[in-house]
């Protein structure tokens, strides 16, 4: 994970460190499977260590929420339907943890019933369907918020430990192929697959795509600040023609040649640039926190005085145009 990216500031970093240490202890639970029947081994676990360890990620996952709640109000808009993917599947994911704590305290009982009983068990079945879809849920929400694999080779690492992870849970167990096909092999299969494509441009897209149009939330956008960064840089309309006026007539329409959504293409294009520049010279925009960009409301005070940006590139009449263009799109 090293070197760090950005920090977020305390708090925030706080509940990313409580996220990541959840995501550490529902990886030991693939890494310590339970004892199998006649497997005398002192690195396995019993049924009331396993389900301890459940209880800790469920606790950590629930905490991780509740501090980035807390730090930043503004999170509350990615528990709307209108989240990104990687949002919606740590939702799901939390809510994967909580059934396999539940369907593991069902399952305690039937555990010491003969095996034709285990495999007809609804909460056994249950379990492992969520086991299988577990490491994708959580590496689709690692991968796609960006918090600490702000790097290539960062999200190769992390998607190939996972699936490590989970192989190193059902190889065991697949002399009894046909017995688990869609209890473990289906689903196991599933969020292999998902590992894979995670690290791959596509799938990086993919998981900051929204199914709905969420609302416009307003963006403080100093100018001031971006004085070294050519005009064109975001308002490449004015010299390649793609569109006129502003940002959301384009990004926001039908047009079937942008096939992601706004908050898709902008979140990735403004945070890639800050992240970038962390890398090299130190000096950034926000990376992390949703209030460093965005506000509840618009605010005519923030209003940023763009003329010396347009002196600065020497050509004042067709930059202030593009620079009117970003706040009609919602800047403020």
């Amino acid at each position: 994970m090293l070197p760090l990216p950005a920090s977020g500031g305390f708090i925030w970093n706080l509940g990313a460190v409580v996220g990541y240490g959840s995501l550490v202890f529902a990886v030991t639970l693939y890494l310590y499977p339970l004892r199998g029947e006649g497997i005398a081994h002192r690195r396995l676990f019993t049924i009331s260590q396993h389900r301890r360890i459940g209880w800790i990620a469920l606790y950590l996952a629930g905490l991780h929420a509740a501090i980035l709640l807390i730090a930043q109000p503004l999170t509350g808009h990615y528990l709307l339907p209108s989240a990104p993917l990687y949002m919606l599947c740590g939702l799901a994911a939390l809510i994967a943890l909580a059934v396999l704590v539940a369907t593991g305290i069902a399952a305690r009982s039937v555990l010491r019933q003969p095996a034709a009983a285990r495999v007809r068990s609804p909460s056994i079945a249950t379990h492992a369907v969520l086991a299988g879809l577990l490491l994708g849920l959580l590496g689709a929400h690692v991968v796609g918020s960006g918090q600490l694999l702000d790097r290539p080779i960062k999200t190769i690492t992390c998607c190939v430990l996972l699936a490590l992870a989970l192989l190193g849970a059902v190889w065991p167990r697949s002399k009894r192929i046909r017995a688990r096909l869609f209890t473990t092999v289906i689903p196991s299969g599933i969020t292999l697959a998902t590992l894979l494509l995670l690290p791959t441009p596509i799938g990086g897209l993919r998981l900051l795509q929204t199914e709905t149009t969420p609302a416009v939330l307003h963006a403080y956008f100093p100018h001031e600040n971006h004085r070294t960064v050519n005009c064109i840089a975001c308002h490449h309309n004015y010299v390649d023609k793609t569109g006129f006026g502003s940002c959301y007539d384009c990004h926001r329409s039908a047009r079937t040649d942008l096939p992601q959504v706004a908050e898709a293409t902008f979140h990735e294009f403004c945070r890639d640039c800050h992240s970038g520049l962390a890398r090299e010279h130190g000096k950034h925009g926000p990376v992390r926190e949703c209030s460093g960009c965005h506000v509840e409301s618009a605010a005519v005070s923030a209003l940023s005085n763009n003329t010396p940006i347009c002196q600065t590139w020497r050509d004042a009449k067709s930059c202030s145009r593009g620079l009117q263009a970003a706040d009609a799109w919602g800047f403020r």
